[in-house]
C-alpha cells in the first residue's frame, strides 16, 4: 500500500508521540521514512542569522537524532532532509512530493490549512493533492498523558543543558578563550541530576518492568536502554572529570567540546529510542490501572523531591 512516509519531527510532545506512531506503522508495513525537522516554537529565529538562529539549528539536528534512532531501532529504513523555516501545511506536502514519499504522517496539532481535506486521501503519485494524509490518533487517557507529558518534560530539560554546555564551550572556542569552569561544573552537575532524577522516577513508577510483564516485544528494547544508562553513569563521570580539573592545566577547549558533541550524540540516541520504541509499546500494552499507579507513583516522587529541596 503505502511504501514511503513522510513524517514532520516538531518539538512538541505531540509530533513525538506522532513520530513513535509513523516508525512503527511503517515497520509493520514493510516502508521507509523520511523525517522532516520542524521546529514550531522556533521557527522565527531560523531567519536569523547570528548565534540564536544556529542553536535553532542544532536543535533540528537534535530531533533528527532521535526520530533517527527510533527507526534504527525498530529497523525501519530512513532518510532526513533539512530543516525549514516554513511550518505551513503546502510546505510538508512540497517536501513530500519532492520526496517521492506517498503517505504524510503528522501529529493531530499539526492540522494547517486543506490537511483536514486530504486525510488518507489516496495517492497515485500525480501531484500534491494525491499524496494522502494521516494524522496520528493522539492517547487522550489522562493518567497516560500525565505519565508521558512528565517524561518528555525530563527529556526537554536534559536537552536544554546538553545544548547549554555546547553553547557555553563553543562560544569559548570561537573567542579563542576556556569555558567558565564554575559554570561548566554547576551545568555538569545539573545534567547529572536530571538523569538521575528521571532514572528515579520510572524506577518508582516499575515502568519497565510493568512492561515487561505486560508483554515481551520490548524486551530487546530495555535491555539495550538499560545497558545505555550504565554507560550514561560513565560518560558523566568522564564529562565530570575533564571540567573538575583545577588542579592541572586546563582541558583543552577542543578535547571539552569534543567530548560533550558524543556525549550529546549518545544522549539524544538513548532517547529517540525510549520515545520512538518504548513509549508507543507502553501505550499499547499498558492498562488503565497501570498508567493511574504510575502516575500516582511520579506525584509521590515528585512530592518527595520537593520536600527533601525545603
Amino acid at each position: 500500500m503505502y511504501r514511503h512516509f513522510l513524517v514532520p519531527v516538531g518539538d512538541i510532545g505531540s509530533c513525538i508521540e506522532a513520530t513513535g506512531h509513523a516508525v512503527a506503522f511503517a515497520q509493520s508495513m514493510g516502508a521507509r521514512v523520511t523525517f522532516l525537522p520542524i521546529l514550531y516554537q522556533h521557527a522565527a529565529t531560523l531567519h536569523r542569522q547570528d548565534g540564536r538562529a544556529g542553536d535553532v539549528r542544532e536543535r533540528a539536528l537534535e530531533l533528527l537524532a532521535r526520530a533517527e534512532a527510533a527507526a534504527r531501532a525498530q529497523g525501519v529504513p530512513y532518510s532526513s532532509i533539512a530543516a525549514s523555516d516554513e511550518t505551513s501545511f503546502d510546505s510538508i506536502v512540497a517536501a513530500a512530493v519532492k520526496s517521492g514519499c506517498d503517505l504524510i504522517c503528522i501529529a493531530p496539532g499539526q492540522r494547517m490549512t486543506e490537511a483536514a481535506d486530504v486525510v488518507l486521501a489516496p495517492s497515485d503519485g500525480s501531484g500534491a493533492d494525491n499524496v494522502a494524509v494521516l494524522i496520528c490518533a493522539a492517547d487522550s487517557r489522562p493518567a497516560t498523558s500525565r505519565v508521558i507529558g512528565r517524561l518528555l518534560d525530563e527529556h526537554r530539560a536534559i536537552a536544554d543543558t546538553v545544548h547549554a554546555l555546547l553553547d557555553m564551550v563553543r562560544t569559548a572556542r570561537i573567542a579563542g578563550q576556556q569555558p567558565e569552569p564554575i559554570s561548566m561544573r554547576e551545568a555538569v552537575k545539573h545534567l547529572r541530576d536530571l538523569q538521575i532524577r528521571r532514572h528515579r522516577l520510572k524506577e518508582a513508577a516499575r515502568f519497565f518492568a510493568r512492561l515487561r510483564e505486560r508483554t515481551s516485544v520490548a524486551d530487546a528494547e530495555l535491555d539495550e536502554l538499560e545497558c545505555q544508562h550504565r554507560r550514561n553513569i560513565q560518560l558523566l563521570d568522564e564529562l565530570t572529570e575533564l571540567v573538575e580539573r583545577d588542579s592541572e592545566p586546563r582541558v583543552p577547549v577542543g578535547r571539552l567540546e569534543q567530548a560533550l558533541s558524543a556525549y550529546a550524540q549518545f544522549a539524544w540516541e538513548h532517547l529517540g529510542r525510549e520515545e520512538g520504541v518504548v513509549l508507543p509499546a507502553a501505550r499499547r500494552y499498558l492498562r488503565d490501572e497501570d498508567w493511574n499507579e504510575m502516575a500516582t507513583a511520579f506525584d509521590a516522587t515528585a512530592a518527595d523531591s520537593d520536600t527533601v529541596k525545603t
